[in-house]
């Protein structure tokens, strides 16, 4: 029994030998593409026009900078009420479309919103400002962003986002026209948050504009998607890589634009039977070539929330072994990503 425990062993040893050696003629390929692989279309893509998006942290401070010229203390008047102003909002204005915020003009009234859940309002009044809290927690997390947005705003008005921190301290949104209003900001005081619709031009009492305090980062995916391509493998091709095909995601307008890859999956759908695949993708955001182990579906080695997911990708393939005369390759794909909201 010892003997044949030894002879198993040295079996085991042999094969694994054999695989280490196969596996390393395309472990060693160099990972920055060579240039005569792939399509003349991705040769010339041009990756500064890759979607990368890049938001900007909105500054919290006592002197935050505005661009409409608006009086800062004007909308803080809003965190000193008089005893006058309360009683004057105690009494809600009749409005052509209810609003379940109101009274809600200053501090003292602001209204408690959920996080991530979009609330539904509108400005009633010329002078109408609408005031709303929510208690939030610093976080030194970079990827703990917490965004505002008011979207919606009626058309032929001109609204504009304001947030004050608990020592209020604020950051301000003020786009032209309806255009959205969205803010950034990686919380650094825990505490209450006031969050303040003031309507710079025009208002309509019949009309709602939409908020939402959450999270900026949110998860998605493309699902399991066909790539519409095929590899033929034969006895001549093994044990090299086939030349690229491109996979166009840069014009899909199912993904946001703001979309960054955390992982990718290549299945191995096919005719035929064969082993040791290489499955091989191409971005030309970083010029860099990412592959699957054999006998995995995941891409390896992907740079975290770095790719575009709406670029060209390259996708290509080799093999170590063919069982049958003729195989063919129809590979899906999977993008997980996370992206910006806005």
């Amino acid at each position: 029994m010892k003997h044949f425990f030894i002879k198993l062993l040295a079996v085991i040893c042999t094969i694994v030998l054999i695989i280490s050696s196969n596996l390393s003629a395309f472990a060693s390929e160099n990972k920055t593409q060579n240039v005569e692989q792939l399509p003349t279309s991705m040769l010339n893509f041009d990756t500064d026009t890759t979607a990368k998006f890049k938001f900007e942290l909105s500054e919290v401070s006592d002197n935050a900078q505005l661009s409409k010229g608006v009086n800062i203390e004007t909308i803080k008047k809003g965190l000193q009420i008089a005893v006058n102003s309360k009683n004057e909002m105690n009494s809600v204005v009749s409005q052509a479309l209810t609003d379940p915020y109101e009274p809600n003009n200053n501090s003292d009234s602001a209204k408690s919103i959920s996080y991530n859940q979009y609330i539904l309002a509108n400005i009633d009044t010329v002078g109408d400002e609408d005031w709303y809290k929510i208690y939030l927690n610093a976080s030194s997390d970079p990827n703990q962003i917490v965004a505002f947005l008011l979207k919606d705003i009626p058309a032929g008005c001109d609204y504009d986002l304001y947030v004050f921190d608990p020592n209020f301290n604020y950051a301000a949104s003020q786009n032209s026209g309806n255009s959205d209003e969205r803010i950034y900001i990686q919380v650094q005081t825990t505490g209450t948050w006031y969050v303040v619709v003031v309507p710079y031009s025009g208002y309509d009492d019949n009309a709602n504009y939409k908020l939402f305090v959450g999270d900026a980062w949110q998860n998605g995916t493309t699902g399991w998607r066909s790539t519409n391509m095929t590899f033929n493998f034969t006895s001549s091709n093994v044990g090299t890589i086939l030349p690229y095909q491109i996979f166009d995601l840069s014009n899909d307008t199912s993904i946001p634009d703001t979309a960054v890859v955390q992982y990718i999956q290549i299945d191995s759908t096919g005719v035929g039977s064969w082993s040791g695949q290489h499955k091989y993708i191409y971005s030309p955001q970083t010029r860099v070539r990412y592959e699957t182990y054999p006998g995995l579906d995941y891409v390896l080695n992907i740079p975290e929330n770095t790719l575009s997911v709406k670029q060209q990708w390259g996708i290509s393939t080799g093999i170590e072994h063919l069982f049958t005369p003729t195989a063919k390759w129809t590979p899906n794909i999977y993008f997980a990503y996370k992206y910006i909201i806005q």
